[in-house]
């Protein structure tokens, strides 16, 4: 008999799920290491459990069933000949405890499992007859590995909860943040998805936002890695604790558009009515800061828009008259409520509504069509073992945060030794960061980054200019090269640097600009 994998020429994606779902129960339960154990040795390719261990290092502490199907793909494959096979079929004088000893510590092979298999198979002199396990293993390799590692995991109880956010990358970068409550460590799988919005241009913002999960010593917990589905993004299972925070990150690369038209749309009309499209907007607008998402607006979620907007932080007084004044629910504004607010603002007696309007849609990223091309929300789903909170808050986005957030991507990124700087490249399911480290004997160097390829991809350059990367005109250690989102999941960047000389860049107009 021989067990060499060319005989077994795998299983389709269509195959493995099956496969997972019968085991699992469905497709939607992610994986603890044990059950991938159990469930890539049932697909019938011999993985070691040294193997998937070494491999886990880079996971989390669940997957999913793609994730999982990946690295069966890619796994190498302990291959028996039938020389080996013969050979290990004769051997009968291997004790039972000799091969629990042979169990490593750490191995997902669970002992006290292998020790009731193996008095199956234990003969009159003590031994265990090797070819007759292996001939019942060869039979029904499920029902042997099922044993091997143990009764099946049942699956925990889980809660949900669902928050909304708004961001906007211009002209300020600001977003909604979230800070973790919890009582005690928690598994959770935060999904994020972006919102409907009809202002936000088709594409827009699509594969270009992530969500980062890091703690209060700035150490990254977790991020959006994996793809679900269109605009839908996982962090897959990660622990939190209270005092966690949550930040949603863009990467622009979406934004290289042309400008809009200086040509306004008309927000209020000659009879002091707001414009329809303009109640639209202020639709889109009321429930990108509907954070709880009940349909109202409370006061914090009002004055994150207040101050958003571009305005002073809202006062208990200015509550107070919102509350007495226009239509509300419960302590909180209606969608009603809020376009009234915006009706009564636009009879200003000095005639100031329209430019103070146009200012604060400025603020929230839409130009000047009331197209929001700087400005997206995006929901939050968070799945965890027991309830927990997510406190929002208004957050500008700045250097500090950018700078800790490509530290930790650098040092998770694959160097790239290729160049002197050798840069990281930090790579997800549907985006990528290609970070270098401002080094003291390299902080004056000029580089110019050469695409081999741009199929399948949407890149940015933060440095505008030829592709240029001036490494003393970052305001941090940590420089960003190029960011960039895949189109398909397959594409790679593939790139290369070249140093641009002094002399030459000296006389580089375009260098001096960049």
């Amino acid at each position: 008999m021989s067990l060499d994998r060319r005989e077994n020429p795998g299983l389709s994606k269509d195959e493995f799920r099956n496969l997972y779902r019968n085991i699992m129960g469905d497709t939607k339960t992610q994986v603890n290491i044990r059950q991938a154990y159990t469930i890539l040795n049932c697909t019938g390719k011999h993985v070691t459990s040294a193997h998937l261990i070494e491999q886990w290092r880079y996971l989390d502490e669940k997957i999913s069933v793609s994730r999982l199907n990946d690295i069966y793909e890619k796994a190498d494959e302990l291959e028996v000949d039938s020389t080996g096979y013969a050979k290990a079929a004769k051997t009968k004088t291997l004790k039972p405890e000799e091969i629990l000893n042979a169990v490593k510590e750490g191995s997902l092979i669970d002992k006290q499992y292998l020790e009731i298999v193996l008095k199956d198979f234990t003969n009159d002199n003590g031994c265990v007859d090797i070819g007759a396990l292996l001939d019942v293993a060869a039979q029904s390799k499920v029902e042997i590995v099922n044993k091997l590692l143990g009764p099946k995991v049942e699956e925990d109880e889980s809660f949900e909860l669902k928050v909304r956010g708004c961001m906007t990358v211009y002209p300020k970068v600001q977003c909604i943040s979230y800070t973790i409550d919890v009582d005690q460590p928690t598994f959770c799988e935060l999904i994020l998805r972006l919102a409907d919005n009809s202002d936000v241009p088709t594409d827009r913002f699509n594969n270009d936002l992530f969500l980062v999960v890091y703690n209060r010593d700035h150490k990254l917990i977790g991020l959006t890695r994996h793809v679900l589905e269109s605009r839908k993004y996982s962090t897959g299972m990660i622990t939190i604790n209270r005092g966690d925070e949550v930040m949603i990150v863009g990467m622009g690369t979406t934004m290289n558009r042309k400008s809009s038209t200086t040509e306004r749309a008309t927000l209020i009309e000659e009879n002091n009515k707001l414009s329809k499209r303009f109640k639209y907007t202020l639709m889109n607008i009321f429930d990108s800061f509907d954070v709880d998402l009940d349909g109202l607006l409370n006061k914090q979620e009002m004055n994150f828009y207040t101050v958003a907007s571009g305005d002073s932080e809202l006062t208990d007084q200015d509550w107070a008259v919102y509350l007495n004044s226009f239509e509300n629910r419960d302590g909180c504004l209606t969608m009603g409520g809020f376009i009234k607010i915006h009706e009564v603002e636009a009879t200003d007696p000095e005639g100031n509504a329209t430019a103070d309007l146009w200012h604060s849609l400025h603020c929230l990223g839409y130009d000047t069509q009331l197209s929001s091309i700087y400005g997206c929300s995006y929901d939050i789903e968070a799945h965890t073992s027991r309830p927990i909170g997510m406190l929002p808050r208004l957050q500008y986005v700045v250097k500090e945060h950018r700078s800790f957030i490509l530290e930790n991507l650098y040092r998770l990124g694959e160097e790239d030794d290729r160049f002197e700087i050798r840069p990281h490249l930090f790579k997800t399911e549907y985006f990528g960061l290609l970070i270098a480290r401002k080094e003291d004997h390299f902080s004056k160097q000029t580089y110019r980054i050469l695409l081999s390829s741009r199929q399948h991809l949407k890149i940015n350059f933060p440095h505008q200019v030829d592709h240029l990367i001036r490494l003393a005109d970052s305001d941090s250690q940590w420089v960003l090269i190029a960011s960039y989102t895949v189109t398909d999941p397959d594409a790679q960047l593939e790139y290369t640097l070249e140093k641009v000389e002094s002399a030459s860049s000296s006389k580089s107009p375009s260098l001096a600009r960049a």
